[in-house]
């Protein structure tokens, strides 16, 4: 940031730069250093040396601001119902049930996400309430009772499904790697995992190409709608060659689009989202996507940085933003 001064008192933000480092400890050391203002994210396998589970700072970065606060955001792996895999719900629902989202949260998120055991519209999300709709939680019983179901007793003749996951950052990785072995150890299944540049991702994924891939959804405003659009079947071409960019699960449910309209023509805002909730509900019931956790976003500011709060679309407005002078400076 560049800082315009006003007398001896503080500097107001003047222009903006932003810069890109591949790597989030380069980024963060950058930042150490004072070389730039705010850094957002952190790389997971340093969150024990930034905050206590307390999520209080540590001593080597107490000289900073924390700043931390759920997400109205979802991270899920999406699965192609027009394809050979995933158009048996049966297969979709032993996969819900086959992860221990608590166990990513804490282990391998470290406290930087929390579980999706409700519906894909993340708590938080405007006045609608997530608990209204019952998610999927760990049960390695049902799930290798629902494979039982699909014709694959203890995983025997399940074909080998490739994970394809977009490149640029080690938390999606580190992800799948643990939701790898939770899927292969419970349902004795073999996944193979493919990770590629963003563009070569989205291309596969609104193509068709891809059975079974990573993605997360930010909301634009804070709305159920916002998430629960992806899901209507007007979006789904009739030709599977055809591009979609929304509702890449090419999922179609008369009932879901019956509802869902009939919240978006509903005034009463405690009556939509009731209905948005049973919109819901069924896009859990019939299994469209495999929620895995919602995000709880991290950030550190510079001490002498003032009025940048941070908001649950981690939507950033710094015409606001000012500094106060440093001790010594």
């Amino acid at each position: 940031w560049k800082k315009a001064e006003f007398g001896n008192k503080f500097t107001y933000l003047d222009a903006l730069l932003i810069s890109y480092i591949k790597e989030k400890k380069n980024e963060l050391m950058d930042f150490s250093k004072g070389n730039s203002d705010l850094v957002y994210r952190f790389p997971l396998e340093m969150i024990d040396e930034i905050v206590d589970y307390k999520k209080n700072l540590k001593p080597a970065y107490k000289n900073f601001i924390l700043q931390y606060k759920p997400q109205i955001a979802l991270q899920y792996y999406g699965f192609q119902h027009q394809g050979k895999i995933f158009n048996n719900i049966n297969v979709r629902k032993a996969f819900c049930y086959a992860i221990d989202r608590q166990k990513v949260c804490d282990f391998t998120l470290k406290g930087t996400g929390f579980p999706a055991i409700y519906g894909t519209v993340p708590p938080g999300t405007g006045t609608f309430d997530s608990k209204l709709v019952k998610g999927y939680t760990y049960d390695a019983a049902k799930a290798q009772e629902y494979m039982a179901k699909a014709g694959f007793p203890k995983g025997k003749g399940f074909p080998k499904v490739t994970l394809e996951l977009n490149s640029g950052g080690s938390r999606n990785s580190q992800v799948a790697e643990a939701l790898k072995k939770m899927l292969e150890e419970t349902l004795n299944i073999e996944i193979d995992l493919l990770i590629v540049p963003w563009a070569q991702h989205t291309e596969a994924v609104e193509t068709a190409k891809i059975d079974f891939y990573r993605l997360g959804w930010v909301a634009d405003y804070p709305d159920a709608e916002s998430f629960l659009n992806l899901f209507h079947s007007k979006y789904v071409p009739d030709d599977i060659n055809v591009k979609t960019y929304i509702n890449s699960f090419r999922y179609k449910n008369k009932n879901f689009d019956k509802v869902f309209d009939e919240a978006l023509a509903t005034t009463d805002e405690a009556k939509r989202n009731i209905l948005y909730a049973k919109a819901d509900q069924q896009v859990i019931d019939d299994a469209v996507v495999l929620p895995i956790y919602y995000d709880i976003d991290f950030r550190l500011l510079q001490a002498n940085v003032r009025n940048c709060p941070q908001n649950a679309s981690e939507q950033r407005d710094f015409r606001e933003v000012y500094f106060v002078p440093m001790k010594g400076k």
